[in-house]
């Protein structure tokens, strides 16, 4: 398939925030907003009476350059939108990612699961599932992936890795990973669900494809997994002897209920040593309680899942982190290896609440240095109009035995983010990357931190 490029002109902003809470909490510097209004209209813009509604951002870091980073999340009516700094996160560029949308001159009508990864050639790949409008024998949904070859400035058009149609297929949740030791080469993992017409899915197939031509063209997708069951939040990363590692949470079934019934999940790994092109049997990393996060004053089901977990890793050590929520207390533990996945320690418990604490993100600093960051409630007030809701961040210099917290933003009132299936929609995982000297994190907050509509994207330089 032939490359098409496409400019993006972006708008550059100097970044403002804000940051209030309890005067005694350790907190970090005030986190910057980098979402807001676009330099140059899209044929999206005005078709949509709502406010810009950012979400679920995902964040690289180029490993040439750890200045250069790049951020993309979904936002409403732009589809998805990028932005790129070249200072470390002092100022940023943003653009709407082109050839996407209908409106912008592409097919979809909806993208989600924005993901971005960036090579040591400085090829940026961000990744999206991608809907077409609905035909006489079902709906087409496509994995597509998005390459700048000039740090952000322009995007070729999006190139289609895999398209199916629901039923009786449905993929969902991709990750890219561009290969750190192999220039132009990238891989993409995601799932297909087996679907009935009527039925909501809950068996799916583990699918993988790879680029060695910088994302011109990509491999015919393979399965790579299925235990005929339903495995979520796949995630991709390689070790420092080449091992290329999928991650993700498994169970018979991830039911979307606010007080789910007591289920086990298995946070498993499968290993490649030759690119993706045979995979290990399963190697189990740790096993959880399944639970769902609620409005802790109305009871009211939040889109926190179980089934949102995190990995990172650095050298051969291998990172997982995931949360429950009881009825009595609230945790997030973390497990790690140190032989790229083989074996596994006991987890370490980094957070024990009796307010809710949910979707942890990790990543791993140049130093070995592990940081968290998530959300919780435990400022809430009973009775309060508002659910506050604060972000925070801890960091382990002993490979996650011991770990330092720190209130990272907030608070902000979660009842005030849009409202989708299952609840207020902030994202299903946000941005969390390691520096040579810390952290970079990109998390969304409503008001009235944000300031540009009900939702907003924040930016954190955090010191390790």
């Amino acid at each position: 398939m032939r490359a098409r490029r496409v400019a993006a002109l972006g708008v550059l902003l100097v970044l403002t925030g804000c940051n209030s809470g309890p005067p005694n909490e350790p907190s970090l510097p005030p986190p910057r907003v980098i979402s807001g209004p676009l330099a140059v209209t899209t044929g999206c813009t005005g078709r949509s009476p709502s406010a810009p509604r950012p979400a679920e951002p995902s964040l690289a870091a180029d490993p040439g350059d750890p200045r250069h980073l790049v951020a993309t999340w979904l936002e409403n009516p732009s589809g998805m939108v990028v932005a790129v700094s070249h200072d470390g996160g002092g100022t940023w560029s943003r653009s709407a990612l082109p050839g996407l949308l209908v409106c912008a001159g592409g097919r979809y009508l909806h993208v989600s699961d924005p993901w971005v990864s960036i090579g040591h050639d400085g090829i940026i790949y961000v990744g999206a599932l991608a809907t077409q409008s609905p035909g006489s024998t079902g709906t087409a949904h496509d994995i597509v992936v998005s390459v700048s070859r000039d740090h952000g400035t322009s995007w070729e058009a999006p190139v289609v890795v895999e398209t199916a149609t629901a039923p009786p297929r449905q993929p969902d949740k991709e990750a890219i990973l561009a290969d750190p030791r192999r220039p132009a080469t990238a891989y993409a993992v995601w799932v297909d669900y087996r679907v009935v017409s009527g039925v909501e899915p809950s068996v799916n197939q583990v699918i993988f494809a790879r680029t060695g031509d910088g994302g011109r063209t990509w491999s015919t997708p393979a399965a790579i997994y299925s235990g005929n069951d339903e495995a979520q939040q796949n995630q991709l990363l390689m070790t420092a002897g080449g091992v290329l590692l999928d991650v993700f949470a498994e169970a018979p079934s991830l039911p979307g209920t606010a007080h789910p019934p007591p289920l086990p999940v298995k946070i498993r790994l499968i290993r490649s040593s030759d690119q993706g092109n045979t995979w290990s049997t399963p190697v189990d990393a740790a096993r959880f309680t399944y639970t769902n996060a609620v409005d802790p004053g109305t009871g009211a089901q939040l889109r926190f899942f179980g089934q949102d977990i995190s990995a990172a890793s650095a050298g051969n050590a291998v990172y997982v982190a995931w949360f429950e929520d009881h009825a009595d207390f609230s945790t997030i533990l973390v497990a790690r290896s140190e032989d790229a996945g083989v074996h596994w320690r006991p987890p370490q418990r980094v957070v024990r609440e009796k307010a809710e604490a949910f979707l942890p993100t990790l990543a791993v600093a140049g130093d070995a240095t592990v940081g968290l960051l998530w959300f919780d409630f435990r400022h809430f007030n009973p009775g309060s109009a508002t659910l506050d809701t604060d972000v925070w961040f801890s960091a382990s210099r002993d490979r996650g035995v011991h770990w330092i917290e720190r209130r990272a933003a907030g608070p902000f009132d979660l009842r005030s983010a849009p409202a989708v299936r299952y609840g207020p929609f902030i994202g299903d995982y946000m941005g969390l990357v390691g520096l040579p000297d810390g952290f970079a994190a990109a998390f969304v907050q409503a008001k009235p931190q944000s300031r540009n509509g009900p939702t907003d994207v924040f930016f954190s330089r955090i010191a390790g």
